[in-house]
């Protein structure tokens, strides 16, 4: 999946908001908040309901352009990358780009049967969370 979407807010404001989502995210899963400085190869294990748990592992963080991490269960892989692209004072360019890897050839046909549905529906809950940051930075007027 690859999404890119111009955003109208700053490159600092939204690396800010994906860092704000992180720092969350970890803390619910541990109970720790960890520095900013610190999260490049930082690794926690997540609940994702169902009896279904991972490892999550941030690859690369380099403020503010971009902020990588590697989801992986028993069952799959994924690899998210998040790239943001200073158009000017006022505008980002977004792009974020997530990859798949089955753990096993029935988990892969599975998974391409599910992806080809579901695919669009998590398109489309990127793009409403690009939105939100938009609406976040500029009001609810737009």
């Amino acid at each position: 999946m690859r999404i890119n979407k111009t955003i109208d807010a700053p490159r600092e404001f939204i690396f800010e908001k994906i860092l704000d989502s992180c720092l969350f995210d970890i803390e619910k899963n541990t109970g720790k908040r960890p520095k900013v400085r610190s999260l490049k190869g930082f690794e926690y294990t997540k609940d994702f309901g169902k009896n279904q748990r991972g490892t999550v592992k941030i690859d690369e963080l380099t403020e503010p352009n971009i902020y990588a991490f590697t989801t992986k269960t028993n069952r799959n892989t994924f690899s998210t990358r998040w790239e943001l692209h200073k158009i000017d004072d006022r505008s980002t360019d977004v792009i974020i780009e997530e990859s798949q890897t089955s753990n096993g050839f029935i988990q892969m046909v599975n998974d391409k049967a599910v992806g080809f549905f579901l695919g669009r529906l998590k398109k489309r809950q990127m793009i409403a969370i690009l939105d939100n940051m938009d609406r976040a930075y500029n009001g609810s007027n737009r």
